[in-house]
């Protein structure tokens, strides 16, 4: 008897027990369709948040001060070099540099007529809007006149625009106040901030230098460097590090950079640990059904005593009768896994339209659960097949 004919009685079997076979996969079933939901899920998760987090500033870095430790290890008083305009003209010029962004930063109450909403403020010059490339709803970005004039002009982002101007069609042109002092509109532009990051906050623009002047800060607090290509990122910024230390002719400390891409590798491995373990705890329900199967096979192989006598008598050896009940076990795990599979593909497709996010179901995951089906029959098949194989002809056809 060749395998083609083994798949075939053990298909036979399955369906004359239609009832039976279909309640000794539901543990298969359920437990293949429970990891492969949660882990798409989980991986869904983590593309979107890695995406909110790391995603937008794949080729941007950030520069900044670290000074060195006293000699003595105590707490040591510095204050950090004051950047200006020339200083990012020079890192521009760096090669693989395609924009060096001076910025800072500042808070404040936004007022229109009766309406207010707390923003926060960030300084920019013009090669913000090439290096974050920021998208314009509404008017215009800042002008080098802007900056160089300290124009009293502002940009609200689509969140700020919709909590004040909800009612208007035309904002740009706009007298807003902030703490006071009045500024005038001139565009709107696409929010940079996440949805579920924001805490009901908006988000302005205005000139670094008007901004430095109005909160009492440098006109430039931070420098962050897009570069040309991700693969020199690393190498650029270290040489833009390198080189600011040098003009600002540095003793007591130095300039440095953030490298996203270890917190990035750290926040991964973080969450696949977490989806796997997860996903660890809905597999018991694996090894339930697995105990299901050969259970049933037991009670199989007790029901077939004489069709197994009577196979032995004809010429049947003990691996054939071995193999005919691992292959059953297997078929009825493996079955379940496809069926487990087919309702965590639904089920994923269902959720991913009221997530946040996309659920992402892997191909790899998609095998492991077929493969991992098969092995459970095969594991929890051997004791029932075994015990057939050992049964003896002579009383085995005695059997009533």
């Amino acid at each position: 008897m060749n395998l083609m004919e083994s798949f075939k009685i053990a298909l036979s079997s399955i369906w004359n027990h239609k009832i039976r076979s279909i309640l000794t996969m539901l543990g298969i079933i359920i437990g293949v369709c429970a990891v492969i939901i949660i882990v798409a899920i989980g991986t869904g998760a983590q593309n979107q948040l890695t995406d909110d987090l790391f995603g937008a500033d794949k080729n941007i870095i950030e520069l900044y001060y670290e000074p060195f430790p006293s000699e003595d290890g105590g707490e040591m008083m510095w204050i950090e070099p004051e950047i200006t305009s020339e200083d990012l003209a020079e890192i521009q010029d760096i090669s693989g540099v395609q924009v060096a962004m001076g910025i800072n930063q500042g808070w404040g109450n936004l007022i229109h007529n009766d309406k207010q909403i707390e923003i926060e403020i960030v300084g920019v010059g013009r090669d913000y809007f090439y290096g974050k490339n920021i998208e314009m709803l509404e008017g215009r970005p800042f002008t080098e006149q802007d900056n160089d004039n300290m124009n009293r002009v502002i940009m609200i982002d689509d969140y700020t625009r919709d909590k004040l101007f909800k009612e208007d069609e035309e904002v740009v042109g706009e007298i807003v106040e902030i703490d006071g002092n009045p500024y005038k509109l001139v565009g709107v532009y696409k929010s940079t901030i996440p949805e579920e990051y924001r805490m009901d906050q908006g988000e302005g623009l205005m000139p670094r230098t008007l901004n430095g002047m109005m909160f009492g800060v440098s006109e430039i607090q931070q420098i962050q460097i897009l570069a040309s290509s991700a693969e020199t990122l690393t190498e650029t910024a270290e040489t833009a590090a390198s080189l600011l230390t040098e003009l600002k002719n540095l003793e007591d400390g130095m300039y440095t950079y953030w490298d996203m891409s270890e917190y990035e590798e750290e926040f991964q491995s973080f969450y696949l640990i977490t989806t796997l373990v997860i996903g660890s705890i809905a597999g018991i329900s694996l090894l339930v059904g697995g105990i299901g199967v050969m259970n049933i096979m037991l009670v199989s192989v007790t029901e077939r005593t004489r069709e197994i006598g009577l196979r032995k008598a004809i010429g049947a050896t003990r691996g054939r009768i071995l193999s005919q009940f691992l292959i059953e076990a297997m078929t009825i795990t493996l079955l379940g896994g496809v069926v487990g599979i087919g309702i965590a593909m639904l089920v994923t497709m269902v959720a991913s339209q009221f997530l946040p996010f996309t659920a992402v179901v892997s191909p790899i995951v998609v095998m492991i659960g077929v493969g991992f089906s098969a092995l459970i029959g095969i594991v929890f098949g051997i004791l029932p097949a075994n015990k057939a194989s050992k049964l003896s002809p002579i009383d085995a056809l005695r059997h009533e």
